[in-house]
């Protein structure tokens, strides 16, 4: 999932903590999200987005806005966070005696599919973004195999 800027975007968080790596560029953050859909997405947050988004647990609600400003000659990118609402985790059953998480595989595919993509990018030598070769493993593998993956 990809931050437009100057456009607001509210998140649901799906986990209680992302995939935490370290690539050629640095640290990064891999979030597991949903945008309003039923639709799962990754997003890797930005340090300054991270460090708000932990606070937070699953079912966390959030709005996330990009902006661009000017410092002297520089363009420089900020992010807005602003919490929406503290969800209840689908899972948690402490209230209502009942209710269980449907799980299907997708969020192991795309662990597995960061995880090899960073092998390929230290390999190689940083000659490909692992961003972008997780994303590609994680459809190649849920096309050819469905929530099986592997």
């Amino acid at each position: 999932m990809e931050l437009e800027l100057n456009k607001p975007i509210a998140i649901e968080l799906l986990y209680d903590e992302p995939m935490v790596g370290k690539s050629q560029y640095g640290e990064y953050f891999l979030y597991a999200v949903k945008n309003g859909t039923d639709e799962e997405y990754s997003f890797f947050a930005p340090e300054e987005v991270h460090s708000e988004m932990s606070k937070l647990k699953k079912g966390d609600k959030v709005q996330i806005t990009k902006t661009a400003g000017q410092n002297g000659k520089k363009i420089v990118t900020k992010y807005d966070v602003k919490v929406l609402s503290k969800g209840k985790a689908a899972d948690d059953k402490s209230n209502s005696g009942q209710g269980t998480l449907t799980r299907d595989n997708y969020f192991d595919i795309m662990l597995g599919s960061c995880r090899d993509a960073i092998k390929i990018q230290n390999e190689l030598g940083g000659m490909f973004d692992a961003k972008s070769l997780a994303v590609t493993l994680f459809i190649a593998r849920t096309k050819i195999n469905g929530s099986n993956g592997y």
